[in-house]
């Protein structure tokens, strides 16, 4: 931590993280200035409100304003590589993540998570299991509430869950978290690092600063990824794995099992979860509550009551023997193939959207023998269609709801209809939540018209 009182800090980009990360700053006596490339009636409106807290606005621009600054503090959508990140590359100042300059400011301990899918699912899991031991929890980072926010309230709770993406995490200098949880690391990002180990490096800085006392909770699979790019686990570890090595958790297929829950029944099917993916995310929220010390009988149980987050193999209808999943949340190849092999009927595949630099050849053995044909959509559609197309069935169509009703034909009478891109959904869709709603708009409207035709 650098001292803060009565020094001027720069931050950089004025979304959600960045105002919290300004007012926390501020709060705190420091002078500050917010720059964003962008400038907005909304983004002014909120800014007009700041200025009465003594923080100055530089908006529209990408030049930095005149310091000196103590630091700057970069919000995770600011590409380093773009016009205002290598601005601010230039000036004579320590740059820092948003999460680094909140965890200056915390009182209470932190369970970091990062991983390439599951984050969310897992941090919500993580959360729930310390509160059923009692523990005053709060989650934040990447699901929504900022750290700088957050850290407010800290001195109130037992613990932070903060989930932690590879962007937050480029920023680290002295981030520390009491407990770790080191995911799966898949291709993902590939538009803004230069190849998957750099993508792994980023995240790898979750594990920079933990030592004696603190716990690092691991996904083996991943372990074994970085040890080969020279990143061990530094604390003491507790792993988990679905593929049969030996680990603290493990998954036979049906249940979780392992040396820390003999004589526990935890049956997946218990749960709302579905796939092997989920009993990953299952165990790495166990081995949370065993780092600190809730009962594994209240936190199984508090998995069992568990309800999805809507976009996440979420079930929206069905008729006509045909099941119709809503995975809008799979934004690249590994959470997509997860979602096909949690099915044992065959799939309709919609997917596309938005390019992301992805081999999609290399998902192809994750579609054989489970994969019935494919409808694609976006950006991506016809370079999908390249690499699937000597194996797979594809067809093309303009619109999301088009592509309900073509792949409902393809799977009737017995399979899913499973949106599970692949990709971003920003070359047709606000996000992957817009998307999602697009898909069960037009699966309702589906199921509709296919209940009042009359039956032959």
């Amino acid at each position: 931590m650098i001292p803060v009182v009565g020094r001027h800090f720069l931050v950089v980009g004025f979304g959600s993280s960045g105002e919290a990360a300004a007012r926390l700053l501020a709060r705190n006596g420091a002078q500050v200035t917010v720059i964003d490339e962008t400038e907005t009636e909304t983004m002014k409106r909120r800014a007009r409100r700041k200025k009465n807290a003594g923080i100055r606005f530089a908006l529209g621009t990408a030049t930095p304003p005149a310091g000196p600054f103590a630091a700057a503090v970069m919000s995770p959508g600011v590409d380093p590589r773009g016009r205002l990140g290598l601005a601010v590359s230039n000036l004579a100042a320590p740059r820092f993540g948003e999460i680094e300059m909140a965890s200056w400011f915390c009182s209470c301990p932190m369970a970091a998570l990062t991983g390439t899918n599951g984050k969310t699912t897992t941090t919500e899991l993580a959360t729930r299991v310390l509160r059923a031991g009692g523990r005053r929890v709060l989650a934040a980072g990447n699901i929504g509430l900022p750290l700088s926010e957050a850290v407010l309230r800290s001195s109130e709770l037992d613990w932070l869950v903060v989930e932690a993406s590879s962007f937050q995490l480029e920023g680290v200098d002295r981030f520390r978290p009491r407990v770790s949880v080191m995911m799966n690391i898949t291709p993902d990002h590939l538009d803004r690092y230069a190849s998957v180990e750099d993508y792994a490096r980023a995240k790898a800085a979750l594990w920079r600063n933990q030592g004696e006392g603190d716990v690092c909770v691991v996904n083996g699979d991943t372990e074994v990824a970085l040890a080969r790019l020279g990143f061990r686990p530094p604390g003491r570890v507790l792993r988990y794995s679905t593929r049969g090595a030996e680990a603290d958790f493990s998954f036979d297929g049906r249940a979780i099992r392992g040396p820390a829950v003999d004589g526990l029944d935890l049956r997946l099917e218990a749960t709302r979860l579905r796939g092997a993916h989920n009993a990953e995310n299952a165990m790495a929220a166990l081995a949370v509550a065993a780092a600190a010390g809730v009962d594994l009988r209240a936190a199984w149980e508090a998995i069992r009551s568990y309800v999805p987050l809507p976009h996440r193999l979420e079930p929206v209808d069905a008729a006509g023997g045909v099941e119709f999943v809503n995975d809008s949340k799979a934004t690249n190849l590994d959470a997509m193939e997860k979602a096909v092999a949690a099915f044992d009927r065959p799939v309709v595949l919609i997917a596309g959207g938005k390019d992301k630099g992805f081999d999609f050849a290399d998902a192809l053995p994750a579609l054989r023998g489970r994969v019935r044909a494919c409808v694609l959509i976006g950006e991506t559609r016809e370079r999908i269609r390249e690499r699937w197309g000597a194996e797979l069935p594809c067809h093309l169509e303009d619109t999301l709801e088009a592509a309900v009703v073509r792949a409902a034909a393809l799977a009737a009478p017995s399979g899913v209809v499973l949106l599970s891109p692949g990709c971003s959904s920003f070359d047709m869709f606000a996000n992957y939540e817009r998307r999602g709603d697009a898909f069960r708009r037009a699966v309702k409207r589906w199921v509709s018209a296919a209940c009042r035709t009359p039956s032959s």
